[in-house]
């Protein structure tokens, strides 16, 4: 075999290395490596404003904290009344992308991110989820939350925007839809609604540290 030849093998197998790598996305312990970090989390709080869109030029806001305790215990502390989909609630929490929880696959590459489809385990959980992953990074970028409705015939989604804060991939922006009361009941129960969206902006994060003694009391009390 010619040095020539030789050479140009060589740059083939390097090529088909290469393709094979882009095409398969990233291995498997590096994307739980990436997710994983943040089941490190222990606690945290965030502050959180919340804006509701019901009708056109109309929209209400309304500001809280968000207290997230391991593993799914969630407070939200507000002097208004504060109506969030209990999705919403749950894709903030860092043990919600809990890779042993899902099936998942590679869908393509955009710009720097790689993209990812994530399939629950559990049949009886109606979502599917799209993370873009930012190998580079080592962090997740954003998010495309895909909820089944109650017909399970259409889907709404709920994207998220992440940064990275003190070595973690969190939410600091999330858009959704959202069903908003129109008409209560004498007992206060929701008759009508009409369909709005939300938005949620986080700011000053503050992770693994003691809660305020109140507020670890509501958090044990919760089931």
């Amino acid at each position: 075999m010619t040095k020539k030849v030789f050479c140009i093998l060589c740059i083939f197998i390097i090529l088909v290395n290469c393709s094979t790598l882009s095409a398969g996305g990233l291995k498997s312990e590096k994307i739980e490596g990436i997710i994983g970090r943040q089941l490190e989390i222990d606690n945290f709080r965030v502050n959180t404003e919340l804006e509701i869109r019901a009708f056109a030029g109309q929209s209400s806001r309304f500001e809280f904290t968000y207290y997230y305790q391991k593993p799914d215990k969630v407070h939200l502390e507000s002097r208004d009344f504060v109506l969030l989909p209990r999705e919403a609630v749950r894709t903030l929490q860092p043990d919600f992308f809990n890779p042993e929880r899902y099936n998942y696959s590679y869908l393509r590459v955009e710009k720097e991110c790689q993209l990812f489809e994530f399939i629950p385990v559990d049949d009886e959980e109606k979502y599917r989820l799209i993370l873009w992953i930012e190998p580079e990074g080592a962090q997740i970028k954003h998010a495309e939350i895909f909820f089944m409705m109650g017909n399970y015939q259409e889907e709404f989604a709920v994207q998220i925007d992440y940064e990275q804060i003190e070595g973690y991939s969190l939410p600091v922006y999330v858009e959704g839809k959202v069903a908003v009361p129109t008409k209560f009941g004498m007992g206060g129960e929701i008759k009508e609604t009409t369909e709005g969206s939300f938005i949620l902006n986080l700011r000053n994060y503050r992770i693994n540290r003691a809660f305020p003694r109140s507020i670890e009391k509501i958090l044990n009390d919760l089931a």
